[in-house]
């Protein structure tokens, strides 16, 4: 998917600086997702906020918050830089899923190298692979995402939940369409 200028989408990756982008969808196209909506404020808070959710979860005091976030490291594929970031995740069976609808941080998983991950306390590495979104592991992947972070679901998803708090089917189906889910296979110890 190309995209050109048209709304506002603040720090899609960086460690410590805070870039202002724009984006639009241009043209479709398998390759890329939909991003086409405007952040929402709290996500934009939150992403503000990434230095200090990083610190807690290097620090003894992560469990405070690794039961769904994690801090993924991985290379730039042009420029070769370490970018670290806090994500959201889920797991699911022997897997880590992580899904993003308004960041770029991805297309520099798509070529398999290693990451290094802080999960829940402790450094590991592992094995990215960005699925094909009409997968149905990546409808599963993002079904269990949206579980866990239904506030996400409703904000950035636009993913109703049911009256059983689960997402709704055909919210998800159209989603996953325009979302880009990766799944993380974690080294053996």
């Amino acid at each position: 998917m190309s995209v050109m200028p048209s709304c506002l989408l603040l720090n899609y990756g960086d460690r410590h600086s805070f870039r202002v982008m724009s984006v639009s969808t241009v043209s479709m196209s398998r390759a890329e997702p939909v991003i086409n909506t405007p952040v929402p404020f709290p996500i934009r808070m939150l992403r503000r906020l990434n230095p200090v959710i990083m610190a807690i979860l290097r620090s003894p005091l992560h469990g405070l918050l690794s039961r769904n976030l994690l801090v993924l490291t991985y290379e730039g594929r042009t420029t070769g830089l370490r970018r670290t970031l806090p994500l959201s995740y889920v797991a699911l069976d022997a897997h880590v899923y992580l899904c993003t609808r308004t960041a770029f941080w991805w297309r520099n998983l798509r070529n398999g190298k290693p990451v290094e991950l802080r999960l829940r306390g402790r450094r590991t590495i592992a094995t990215p692979t960005v699925l094909d979104p009409a997968s149905s592991e990546a409808l599963d992947g993002l079904r269990e995402f949206l579980t866990a972070n239904a506030k996400t679901g409703e904000m950035l998803y636009q993913v109703r939940a049911g009256s059983d708090g689960r997402p709704m089917e055909d919210d998800l189906r159209r989603e996953v369409l325009r979302s880009v889910v990766v799944r993380l296979e974690i080294a053996p110890a």
